[in-house]
């Protein structure tokens, strides 16, 4: 992989990119056929009391930007387990960076309460800046600024909405075992 690795590319082809790799991610993470999953689009058209959408990235991510009325993992939790049909009636929807993380704890809320309905977002946060949706900072302030979560994944964010991208506060994931970790390590972006 080359540092220029999706220098050129158009945002039509940065989201075709990143959601073939969200594909390889959600069958080498066993989501793929265990949960069902939304997209942006899906989730922009439900009423927004009929959902909760938990945002599972660490808050470091969360604090540069996050999808407006999002809730952390934990408070989702926090809430679950002080009351158990807090989320009664409502779609789990989960989202992270690209949507791999989501789809992992997608899965496992799936696996340990069937009576919920649990839905992944396909692209996650990715996906979200492609529909053009508004993100909000820690303060519920609009803001184009957006954690990219390394080099190798701010090539499939959307280059032409004016998004400015945050690598400062690094965080590394658990990869699949057939994807290369080592890649994912600089912050040097040439895109």
């Amino acid at each position: 992989k080359g540092s220029k690795e999706g220098a050129g590319l158009t945002d039509e082809e940065r989201r075709r990119d990143m959601l073939a790799c969200f594909e390889k991610f959600a069958r080498a993470g066993g989501f793929r056929e265990k949960v069902k999953h939304l997209t942006t689009q899906e989730i922009a058209s439900l009423d927004p009391k009929t959902y909760v959408l938990v945002d599972v990235r660490p808050d470091e991510l969360r604090k540069v930007s996050h999808i407006p009325g999002s809730i952390t993992q934990a408070e989702f939790e926090q809430e679950r387990d002080g009351n158990a049909g807090a989320y009664s009636g409502k779609t789990v929807i989960t989202s992270c960076t690209i949507g791999y993380k989501s789809g992992l704890f997608a899965k496992e809320l799936a696996a340990k309460c069937p009576s919920l309905e649990v839905r992944n977002h396909v692209g996650s946060i990715m996906d979200w800046c492609h529909e053009g949706k508004d993100l909000v900072d820690e303060e519920g302030k609009k803001t184009k600024k957006v954690h990219g979560f390394g080099k190798d994944f701010v090539r499939y964010f959307p280059h032409n909405k004016g998004l400015e991208f945050v690598l400062d506060c690094p965080t590394w994931p658990t990869w699949p075992d057939s994807f290369d970790s080592k890649s994912s390590r600089s912050f040097e972006s040439n895109d």
